[in-house]
């Protein structure tokens, strides 16, 4: 039952993605409709709009639902551990199908291969050092911007986020940035041989979202009816042994309750606040109205909604080459030159 309830979420928000995606491609076509969920795909420029407001009061009313995304991920990240990586996050949903057609295709194979453990260790922690490091990078180069050049900087990187990663895949679809595709490529490919590859040793976010998963208020919780059947490690998708700790709580674990869903001996449950014993099912309940609620107030508050006229987003369009002629039209007629 757990395992279709979350592949029934993941699905439905993979779906909502995607229809996403495709209203944004409308938008840069007519100029109409722009989906503010899109900020989904640029969490950095919501972590830049975050401290802004910290350090200056200064509200983006520009790209407001990057910050209350990241705000929805930490909360829930504090509160539910990393379920927004298990349950919500489109590319982890994407990394979950990988790895369900190789387990249908080539997974007895790869699963005989047998690698030392000391070689495993030393390339893992390797990896996660990449992860980190670039995720505490990111945060220590934005933290210690000052509040003052923050605004100013804003109108240059962050403003333009969603035309800059619209160009990039644009550019790559007509031969450029062949770089960057050989990089993608690689990572799907290591992702297709090793379940959430990019999840457990790469992506920046979730490295930043494990830290509140340390601390969650939430923690799986192993009892004494552990008979060590190592079940729960064959089917954790980001390579943990469950059965080896009493709590299981880590910087990488995701969330997704399937050590639980795979335990037939019922040694692992999920505790709030180390105490109050919490059914699985009500995980996904809780976590998706925590999620979902913080967007629901943002909405209802007003600082969801992107402020951006028209008129702007005609000027950010051109200045990347992107050549619409509802963009042209715009700027004629409210008589702007193009941003240099």
């Amino acid at each position: 039952m757990l395992k279709k309830l979350r592949i029934g979420v993941q699905f439905a928000f993979f779906v909502l993605t995607v229809l996403v995606v495709i209203q944004y491609v409308h938008f840069v076509n007519t100029g109409h409709g722009r989906p503010d969920l899109i900020e989904i795909f640029c969490p950095i420029g919501g972590f830049y709009s975050l401290m802004m407001w910290l350090k200056t009061g200064f509200i983006d009313h520009f790209h407001p639902a990057g910050m209350i995304l990241l705000l929805a991920g930490i909360i829930s990240s504090l509160i539910c551990m990393k379920g927004f990586c298990g349950w919500i996050c489109p590319v982890g949903s994407f990394l979950d199908f990988l790895s369900f057609c190789r387990n249908k295709t080539v997974g007895k194979y790869l699963d005989n291969i047998k690698v030392s453990p000391k070689l495993k260790l030393y390339t893992e922690r390797l990896l996660s050092l990449v992860k980190f490091g670039v995720a505490g990078g990111l945060i220590y180069l934005i933290v210690r911007l000052p509040g003052q050049l923050m605004p100013i900087m804003y109108q240059n990187a962050v403003l333009p986020e969603d035309v800059s990663l619209y160009k990039f895949w644009i550019d790559a679809y007509h031969g450029q940035h062949n770089l960057s595709l050989a990089l993608v490529f690689i990572i799907l490919l290591m992702s297709f041989l090793i379940p959430r590859f990019w999840c457990r040793y790469l992506c920046p976010l979730g490295a930043f979202y494990g830290i509140f998963n340390v601390i969650s208020f939430m923690k799986l919780k192993r009892n004494d009816n552990c008979v060590n059947c190592k079940l729960c490690a064959k089917g954790c998708p980001v390579g943990l042994s469950p059965h080896t700790s009493k709590w299981l709580n880590n910087f990488r674990c995701i969330g997704c309750l399937k050590c639980i869903d795979s335990c037939p001996s019922k040694a692992l449950n999920l505790s709030l606040l180390g105490s109050y014993q919490i059914k699985p099912l009500l995980y996904p309940l809780i976590l998706l109205f925590i999620y979902g609620g913080i967007i629901a107030l943002a909405i209802i508050g007003g600082i969801w909604h992107s402020q951006i006229p028209s008129h702007m987003y005609a000027r950010i369009f051109l200045q990347h080459g992107i050549m619409k002629a509802w963009a042209m039209k715009m700027l004629m007629k409210n008589k702007l030159p193009p941003l240099p």
